[in-house]
């Protein structure tokens, strides 16, 4: 049953992120109107706007109407001028409808490299890389039908609609996972690792076989422990320059070269089969046309006919809906003042871990929900961590973790913010006892362990719907719970390779190429989201009651993607030609004066040529046939003589898309993300000030909620037991025996 069928949204033709939107709301079922001709090219608005109906402006009744969506990039949004209070309007563009930078131009190029995103993909000795291509505007897509939805929820307490605000840089910026807490906390400038996941571990990147390419992410002792064992290289443990795993990292070449000669004998399938044996994350690194024949993508009959031309496939929805069950028990949502938040009133109980379930926790609670954080009680490490880790994480403030590490890794903090604390055994039959009392009393539960965990706990979806059949369950496996690869043990960093981000990136004489972010982690933390609220609208208008929400990574992550999938199909697979863009005149990143300063530029079109050349001394002519080759020789000439934030000012005062490359003390300090009242800043216990981004939903009505402190380990427990139903003596007993914990078991 589609939870949206009873909304009426019109989209104004306008950019990919509007676009993304729109079809978040026809795939709930909504009726979506498209006005105007679009400017995306065939294969987007084919799979963007596939269940959208063309209308013409005056054959619309917006007194029917419930959204409307409008977007525009890479130019600035002009909005139209609608007098219908009841709408909830949703405004898209590349900078935002206010702030420094309104007026400033953007493309995917310019997003990822104004929020930092950039400086992150590529070789450090080469200019830096744009990520997959289209992907911020995606991500804004999404924030912005999560914005949407909210305000819907919100529409009948406030008694109209109102309007919810996105810019494309603030998500991208606000999408770091790691950038900015580590120069908040030791002032380390994080920079691209070349052809590896920018983050911890070693090996963590693509590698190749002998009959294709393969992604290896080892980020723990025991996953590089079992990949020296099962590949005969455990004697490089006795080398005097390695001390323990963590320090491939510092001499990465090390490993790399036997490894790759290991692997260069061996077959992708055999080697990812080995080592997802032994609990290595390791997928195939694949191009969008092989996902089509991906077993795992297959065998969940993923893909579906293209409504328009039955010849082609697309992805099918990046979620699953299942075990709907009939509402009106008395336990199903209802909302709260809407002073507290469109979604003031609902419960949550968070199990989620690292990054996208956390990540959707977040932002319900910002949204305005009570969200219980269940924890381990060693979810957050031992009592005391090795220097080793201190040095590779830079999580600790000042690279000092502490009498209580626990209370101040400040990745932890930064996804519980606003959340409550219960840390609780569930590895006990006592423990889990203490979880089947509680669902009853919530609305939301979510989690984002393998598909076997919850299972083995004895909380599969049929008991947990026994407890409360008014529940959404939301689970996010990496792979789904059915198919060849249903457990096999996946990180953010090795789905990007397997969905085809890696095959999305690279420079003209080298690709794939690594992500420099976990990208799938965000991309399906969004989608989780939006499915969740999705839900929650069907039980509001429909009366629908509990469900099971599947969610899974790998899947989320290839439908961000459908546009190329389908490019594939018809032009064959897209070739990465390092930043240029065929949509664009020229396109590229540039260097200036200074230490790793780089300018990202796009021309979109022969006027912005022109404006250029009568800005800048290129001794090109603007009329002559085109030469990128000459182009970039030519205007790296000049970048490198200017800084890059003075050029990009310049340049944008004159009509041209153009940033800084921007690194993680540019974000800190950056005018337009001031201006946009982008940051929050709380006194977290044992950490002290603590600055993050806020959620970048800019809402006129109902504002996303003050930042709250992160909890500390399990400071909750009294309360959350307390309000359950459980006595003093059960509580204080529960303590005693270590089902709840303040701090981790020795």
């Amino acid at each position: 049953m589609k939870p949206l069928r009873n909304l009426v949204v019109v989209v104004f033709a306008g950019s990919m992120a509007g676009a993304y939107c729109a079809k978040m709301f026809a795939d709930g079922g909504a009726h979506v109107m498209i006005v105007g001709q679009s400017n995306l090219g065939p294969h987007k608005q084919s799979y963007l706007y596939a269940n959208a109906q063309p209308v013409a402006i005056d054959d619309i009744d917006l007194a029917t109407v419930d959204v409307v969506i409008e977007s525009a990039a890479p130019r600035p949004l002009t909005p139209r001028v609608l007098d219908a209070p009841h709408l909830v309007r949703l405004q898209i563009s590349p900078f935002g409808m206010s702030g420094d930078h309104a007026s400033w131009l953007g493309t995917d190029l310019t997003d990822y490299a104004a929020s930092g995103h950039a400086y992150l993909y590529g070789d450090p000795e080469r200019e830096p890389l744009r990520g997959p291509p289209d992907q911020p505007a995606v991500a804004a897509g999404l924030y912005g039908f999560v914005g949407t939805m909210a305000a819907l929820l919100a529409r009948d307490r406030l008694g109209h609609g109102q309007t919810v605000e996105i810019s494309h840089v603030q998500v991208m910026a606000a999408l770091h996972q790691v950038t900015l807490l580590r120069w908040f906390m030791t002032g380390d400038v994080f920079c691209r690792m070349g052809n590896r996941y920018t983050g911890q571990g070693q090996p963590n990147g693509p590698y190749r076989c002998n009959d294709g390419w393969i992604s290896i992410t080892a980020v723990t002792g025991p996953q590089v422990e079992g990949l020296l064992a099962v590949t005969g290289l455990l004697e490089l443990l006795d080398r005097p320059d390695i001390d323990s795993v963590m320090d491939f990292q510092r001499y990465p070449a090390v490993l790399d070269e036997p490894l790759n000669e290991w692997l260069s004998t061996r077959p992708v399938t055999e080697v990812v089969d080995l080592f997802q044996a032994m609990r290595i994350p390791a997928a195939p690194l694949l191009d969008p046309l092989e996902l089509l024949e991906d077993p795992q993508l297959v065998d969940r009959s993923f893909f579906e006919p293209l409504a328009s031309d039955r010849a082609h496939s697309v992805p099918g929805p990046p979620f699953q809906v299942s075990h709907e069950q009939p509402g009106g028990n008395g336990t199903s949502w209802q909302p709260g003042s809407v002073t507290d938040g469109p979604l003031a009133g609902l419960r949550v109980l968070d199990l989620a871990r690292v990054w996208a379930g956390p990540m959707c926790g977040r932002i319900l609670s910002d949204l305005g929900a009570d969200v219980i954080w269940i924890e381990a009680p060693w979810h957050r490490g031992p009592q005391s961590v090795p220097p080793s880790l201190v040095e590779a994480t830079r999580f600790f403030p000042n690279d000092d973790p502490g009498e209580r590490q626990w209370n101040r890794n400040t990745h932890f903090v930064k996804y519980a913010l606003g959340k409550r604390s219960l840390a609780l055994d569930l590895q006990t039959d006592v423990g889990q006892d203490v979880l089947a009392r509680l669902v009853p009393d919530f609305h939301v539960l979510l989690e984002n362990f393998s598909s076997r965990v919850m299972p083995q706990l004895g909380f599969d979806e049929v008991r947990l719907h026994e407890l409360n059949p008014d529940l959404l369950y939301l689970t996010m496996p990496g792979y789904g719970r059915s198919g060849p690869a249903e457990h096999w043990l996946a990180y953010g960093s090795s789905v990007d390779s397997h969905a085809g981000l890696s095959s999305l990136i690279g420079y003209a004489d080298q690709t794939p190429w690594k992500g420099g972010i976990a990208w799938p982690d965000p991309i399906a933390g969004l989608h989780a989201t939006s499915a969740v609220l999705s839900q929650l609208w069907s039980g509001l208008t429909h009366g629908t009651g509990g469900a099971t929400i599947e969610a899974a990574q790998f899947e989320s992550t290839v439908a961000a993607i459908g546009d190329r999938i389908l490019e594939a199909q018809i032009d064959g697979p897209f070739r990465p030609n390092g930043n240029r863009d065929d949509q664009y005149l020229a396109q590229g990143i540039y260097r200036c004066i200074g230490d790793d300063e780089w300018i990202a530029v796009s021309i979109i079109d022969q006027a912005a040529l022109v404006s250029l050349c009568d800005l800048l001394d290129l001794g090109l002519e603007a009329d002559a046939p085109f030469d990128h080759d000459a182009f970039d020789l030519a205007f790296s000439a000049v970048t490198s003589e200017h800084d890059a934030n003075e050029l990009a000012i310049l340049l944008q005062a004159h009509g041209l898309a153009a940033s800084k490359v921007a690194k993680a003390p540019d974000l800190a300090q950056d005018p337009h993300l001031q201006s946009r009242s982008s940051w929050g800043t709380v006194d977290q216990p044992e950490v002290g000030p603590f600055t993050v981004l806020l959620t970048p939903i800019a809402m006129s009505a109902t504002p996303i909620r003050s930042l709250m402190p992160a909890p500390t380990l399990g400071e909750h427990n009294d309360a959350v037991l307390h309000a359950a139903g459980f006595s003093r003596t059960e509580i204080v007993t529960l303590a005693a025996d270590g089902i709840i914990v303040t701090e981790p078991p020795n």
